[in-house]
């Protein structure tokens, strides 16, 4: 029988604020251009790190960011991703890295009180002052906003522990706390074998590890989670850590990307994998009005195609959950970061007219330009990140345009499409 959020949970549907003016540095419709940040991430370095390079792992140790619209007036992006030390006795970097749009600064917040080399964390995950491991962060990061039960300026929400023996947790940062501020969402997963457990498997099994897709969900207070891999079921997370199970949405969701269509009440995987003429690539589109399951295929170039692991020299392997892929209600479609091309380009998944739910999809590539008049000294193409952009790319609600972060010593770029 298929499984609908419509008699477990209230859809609070909000009204649109009142549209405010965008700041003078955001570029017209059709156009990038630099964030203006009056320094950057290389300056605010803790001194408790001493390698040069820290400042980098956030941008390229296989991580993301998450929007915290209540930082500030215009919001902030927060990026948060480590792991990966070459010895136990290299520090793992704990730190959330904030890009606040109102002040244009950088700042870190959520350090330890001193740095805890990698091979001091336990068997939980957690160092000695109980601070967690900051792992690969992949799709894992959201937002949890203060009206939720978040922090004065919002909460990031980190989904389990890429690439790790850890058992899966949800580790909660207050980003209003210049030390610690680290959480734990208390979960449970009543329908699973081991309810204390958060598991993607009919047996039970709590692996660590679990490559987290994650997409917000605004209207039942939220958040969607998938993993890159086989797997017997998607999860539904509400805000006070109850877990909801449905069957898997996806065939192949390693290289996936998960996507919530608002207006249209659809939750879509966009697979990834090998990509031919006789197995185009599909979407696995859940109803969530009536819990129905669908698919479709898509039309069009596929983005982000590269060598996959078959032999081939040529490239037929599609990488959609690298891309940053978001819906966005005000656009109407799926946007994201095609870094396959040179320089990177934005395209976009637009739906069909009529039948979403069964009807192709269409890949189109968005014309860009750098905005010369606002910004003459910024960077002129569109730049690209180590270890690709994962969640990095983001809808910024208060400016009406995506935002990215590629280095310590970048700009960020903001884009916008409309």
């Amino acid at each position: 029988m298929a499984q609908s959020l419509s008699n477990s949970f209230v859809v609070r549907v909000q009204e649109n604020p009142a549209v405010k003016p965008l700041p003078a540095w955001v570029p017209p419709a059709g156009y990038f251009a630099d964030v203006p940040m009056l320094n950057n991430p290389a300056d605010v370095r803790p001194a408790i790190y001493g390698a040069s390079d820290t400042m980098n792992g956030p941008f390229i140790i296989w991580g993301g960011s998450a929007i915290l619209r209540d930082y500030s007036d215009l919001g902030a992006q927060v990026y948060y991703s480590g792991g990966h030390e070459s010895s136990g006795g290299e520090s793992n970097v704990q730190m959330s890295l904030i890009c606040d749009f109102s002040s244009l600064t950088w700042s870190v917040k959520n350090l330890p009180l001193s740095a805890n080399i990698s091979s001091s964390f336990n068997s939980a995950g957690l160092a000695p002052d109980s601070t967690p491991y900051n792992p690969h962060t992949y799709l894992g990061l959201q937002e949890m906003p203060a009206g939720w039960g978040g922090g004065a300026k919002g909460t990031l929400v980190s989904f389990f522990w890429a690439g790790s023996s850890y058992p899966n947790r949800i580790n909660l940062l207050d980003v209003s706390k210049e030390i610690n501020g680290y959480s734990q969402l208390p979960t449970s997963q009543p329908a699973n074998s081991e309810p204390t457990r958060i598991s993607f498997s009919s047996n039970g099994r709590a692996s660590g590890g679990t490559y987290p897709i994650t997409v917000m969900d605004e209207s039942r207070q939220g958040w969607w989670a998938a993993t890159n891999g086989p797997v017997d079921y998607t999860l539904f997370i509400n805000r006070q850590g109850q877990i909801t199970q449905f069957p898997a949405l996806g065939g192949n969701t390693q290289d996936a990307a998960l996507v919530l269509c608002k207006s249209l009440n659809l939750l879509v995987m966009i697979n990834g994998g090998y990509a031919n003429s006789s197995a185009p690539r599909r979407l696995y589109i859940r109803d969530l009005s009536t819990g129905t399951v669908t698919s479709s295929t898509t039309a069009g170039r596929i983005p982000n195609l590269g060598i996959g692991y078959d032999g081939s020299t040529v490239p037929n392997y599609h990488r959609a959950g690298s891309m940053g892929l978001q819906w966005v209600d005000e656009l109407g479609c799926v946007v994201g970061l095609d870094e396959s091309t040179s320089p990177p380009s934005v395209v976009k998944l637009s739906p069909p007219l009529n039948s979403p739910a069964t009807s192709p999809w269409t890949w189109s590539t968005i014309s860009l330009k750098h905005w010369v008049d606002g910004n003459p000294n910024g960077q002129s193409q569109l730049q690209s990140v180590r270890n690709s952009v994962w969640s990095k790319f983001r809808w910024v609600p208060s400016l009406r345009a995506f935002v990215y972060g590629t280095g310590k010593d970048r700009k960020p770029q903001v884009i916008r499409i409309a």
